[in-house]
């Protein structure tokens, strides 16, 4: 980490602490373009933060105070996880509406695509019950600044630097410049892989001893198109208490990672959504309304155990009860 002292930002505030003039006005202006693109699903935000870091510069990092103990990391005007400049900003809120429903739980979470560690530190907080979790990143880049907030929020989590496929101990590539959108699946035959990596199954993730006395589970998978060799692997977290939060993205009309979990995988999907209501996923053609962007990745929940099963049916009916509506998963334009 750099020897400057890095700018303070409180999520829930907005309050920015450190900061020179210029880096003040730096942060006003994307939380300005954040209000103002979030009714157009941001679209161009990215460019936004480049321009601003361009005209106004500088050296130093951004701590991002998530909650009272939750702690996070990330470059100046960071083109992605600038949309935490706006106070109350809904990311990944999917996520969090479960979280916050299953903190008296007693679970490990399996945070897959940890990128930065964001869910990491908040379910290791407080606020989420203190989990255990094991996180897994697997650029080699991306995994160092997922180890410095580990070290900011106590040590709280447990990092891997691993790729997360069908099985442990292979050697695989990876691809993509965008730190939030690296993949061990080339997107074209023209496209050279940036990093390599070791593979590790989510059945031998957790056999980790993080989650020694374990037997629940929430396994969430951000792993830019290898859902479904992950989940097809993890037969041991598929028979047990197990509930898996992956991404189907806006660009698969066919919805092909649902389509092959309720069909194949035999699992029960629920969708905890925006402008759609929180419903159970019964089959595939529900998506054509949920997937209304095809830039955008969207989050469901799926599971086979009766324990899970029962608590998202409950979410289900409690969020059309108070009128649920989060957000669906932010770009990076």
């Amino acid at each position: 980490m750099s020897d400057l002292q890095p700018i303070g930002y409180d999520i829930r505030s907005g309050q920015i602490t450190g900061a020179a003039t210029h880096e003040w006005i730096a942060l006003r202006l994307l939380r300005l373009a954040v209000w103002i693109m979030f009714p157009f699903h941001l679209y161009g935000f990215s460019y936004v933060c480049r321009l601003v870091r361009a005209v106004l510069p500088s050296r130093r990092k951004m701590v991002f105070h998530l909650d009272d103990d939750c702690q996070m990391l990330t470059d100046y005007c960071d083109a992605y996880w600038s949309v935490l400049l706006m106070p109350g900003f809904p990311y990944e809120a999917e996520n969090a509406n479960f979280i916050s429903n299953v903190k008296n739980i007693d679970y490990g979470f399996v945070d897959g695509g940890a990128n930065h560690g964001y869910w990491s530190a908040l379910v290791t907080g407080k606020s989420a019950g203190q989990k255990p979790v094991v996180a897994i990143e697997a650029a080699s880049d991306t995994y160092n600044r997922l180890l410095q907030n580990r070290a900011l929020n106590n040590n709280r989590f447990v990092a891997l630097n691993r790729a997360i496929g069908a099985v442990s101990g292979e050697r695989v590539l990876i691809y993509g410049e965008k730190h939030e959108a690296r993949s061990t699946i080339a997107p074209d035959e023209k496209t050279k892989p940036i990093l390599d990596c070791i593979s590790i199954s989510l059945d031998d993730v957790v056999k980790h001893e993080n989650f020694n006395g374990i037997s629940k589970f929430v396994v969430k998978l951000d792993v830019e198109g290898v859902e479904i060799d992950a989940m097809n692997a993890a037969v041991n977290l598929q028979n047990s208490d197990t509930v898996f939060i992956y991404e189907d993205h806006g660009s698969d009309t066919k919805h092909e990672t649902t389509r092959h979990v309720l069909e194949k995988l035999g699992m029960q999907v629920f969708w905890f959504g925006r402008e759609e209501p929180a419903s159970k996923i019964h089959d595939v053609s529900q998506l054509d309304a949920i997937k209304r962007s095809r830039r955008f990745g969207y989050d469901f929940a799926a599971s086979k155990s009766p324990f899970w099963i029962e608590r998202l049916n409950a979410m289900v009916q409690g969020a059309s009860q108070h009128d649920v509506q989060p957000l669906e998963k932010s770009p990076a334009a």
